[in-house]
């Protein structure tokens, strides 16, 4: 539990902090002044393009946190002294990474193959 308290605070604090500007952005309204945005989801469409929005984001989020694993893995190589025990929580560490880059690459694919595949146009195949 010690180890998972001191990860957070080394890792998941500066994470949080570069975050915060997206929260904010999000904090901004329409062209309407004052109001809520003056465009909403008004057809099935359009949910569907929200979506593929929100899938794109976590995505690129996705590919953001294992590039920031891969560099946290690859100093704990260099500052592992020649120790088995570091040296193997660092392969492990990379290969959750290139897993996890390999997943997500997969899951962006995998809607455009079935659109492809099934003929359809639209959102489906675009996403």
């Amino acid at each position: 539990m010690k180890k998972f308290k001191q990860f957070v605070l080394s890792f998941g604090v500066p994470v949080a902090s570069l975050a915060l500007p997206l929260l904010a952005a999000a904090q901004i309204t329409g062209p309407a002044s004052g109001g809520a945005p003056t465009v909403g989801i008004t057809s099935l469409s359009a949910v569907g393009s929200s979506l593929c929005a929100i899938t794109g984001w976590l995505f690129y989020f996705l590919i953001i946190v294992a590039v920031i694993f891969i560099i946290f893995a690859a100093f704990k190589y260099l500052t592992a002294g020649g120790e088995p025990e570091k040296v193997k929580s660092a392969s492990h560490m990379l290969l959750y990474a290139a897993i996890a880059i390999v997943v997500g690459i997969i899951a962006k694919a995998v809607p455009g193959l079935v659109g492809t595949t099934i003929g359809a146009s639209g959102v489906a195949s675009s996403c």
